[in-house]
């Protein structure tokens, strides 16, 4: 007898199920993926993060000019622009 088979007497021999949520099923009662039109699972995840990112680097540009009073409106949109290409490449792909 393990350590394992034990313990698991000494807890009363069942397996305690854990809390964990049910998973989402299609109308067909398959997993649901996250998938879009190219079959890759997380490439709806990619694109999410990539519009997220694009979202917040205009807020910060926007913070930015907006605490300079346009002072450095060309070097800060600059700087968004970089940060958009960058944003861009989350997903592997040139939008």
């Amino acid at each position: 007898m393990s350590i394992f088979d034990k313990v698991k007497e000494m807890l009363g021999g069942e397996e305690k199920s854990r809390n964990v949520p049910e998973q989402a099923t299609n109308a067909e009662g398959t997993p649901a993926q996250g998938k879009d039109s190219s079959g890759d699972p997380l490439d709806g995840l990619k694109n999410t993060a990539e519009d997220a990112a694009n979202s917040h680097i205009d807020k910060a540009a926007g913070a930015a000019d907006s605490a300079t009073g346009g002072k450095y409106t060309d070097h800060i949109d600059t700087g968004a622009d970089k940060a958009r290409d960058a944003a861009d490449r989350i997903d592997g792909q040139q939008d």
